[in-house]
């Protein structure tokens, strides 16, 4: 049965999701790795290199925070239309071509920054609350972009989407978040662990921060394919009750 059939047929565990997810990673590896090499990987190394010397010049921590927030701000979105795009493409069997990808994340990307503007502002506002007002918020809305991208939701009409999916999963949905963190964070940890007993390495601040970081980053695109995949299944879920 194919992973579309499996996403449609019935819900899935949340290990399943992980496993189909960077199964469809590695059978597909190049396409993946082509856009996330175009898209983060150039920016990632600068940003990274700037934070070697972070603390040599308040100047340099300046221009190392512009750099982040331009890189959360623009090009992680842009990578994730594009593995959305992706990734949809291959459930459905369709052909990839970047330059299509590429055409898509231009048109997508400004409406996309504005929700993430709205979704971070509210987030924020909740947050103070305690916290858990944030949290919860989060959770609820964690598919805002993804029914932009990939169901043509535009502004509120994202949220709701969200909101309707996650209706009901609300607790699979936070685990399966905290099991991507846990990985990723995991991943990054062992990663630099590694390169500290290669002496080499470890005797550059640069290489430090930037090969952990771009291993962590490579091992993070094949986890978030399966967020991208729970997103299916909730939403073919919620389709299959209604």
């Amino acid at each position: 049965m194919s992973i579309l059939n499996e996403l449609q047929s019935r819900r899935l565990g949340l290990i399943e999701l992980l496993s189909m997810g960077l199964e469809l990673y590695f059978k597909n590896i190049k396409l993946f790795l082509i856009a996330y090499c175009i898209i983060l990987v150039p920016f990632g190394i600068v940003a990274d290199t700037l934070q070697a010397y972070i603390n040599l010049s308040p100047l340099l921590f300046l221009l190392w925070f512009f750099l982040i927030l331009i890189y959360g701000t623009i090009f992680a979105p842009a990578y994730q239309v594009a593995a959305s795009i992706i990734t949809e493409n291959l459930l459905l069997g369709r052909k990839t071509q970047i330059n299509r990808v590429m055409k898509t994340i231009l048109s997508c990307l400004l409406p996309l920054i504005c929700l993430n503007i709205r979704f971070s502002v509210n987030y924020f506002l909740r947050s103070l609350l305690l916290f858990i007002p944030g949290i919860i918020y989060a959770i609820n809305n964690t598919y805002y972009s993804l029914a932009f991208i990939l169901r043509d939701q535009k502004g509120k009409a994202a949220f709701a989407y969200s909101r309707a999916i996650v209706k009901g999963n609300w607790w699979r949905v936070f685990f399966f978040l905290f099991l991507i963190v846990f990985v990723v964070f995991g991943g990054l940890a062992i990663f630099q662990k590694f390169f500290s007993l290669i002496p080499i390495i470890n005797s550059s601040p640069v290489l430090m921060i930037v090969l952990p970081d771009i291993l962590a980053g490579f091992l993070s695109v094949g986890i978030g394919i399966g967020g991208i995949l729970l997103f299916f299944n909730l939403d073919f879920q919620k389709g299959l009750k209604s």
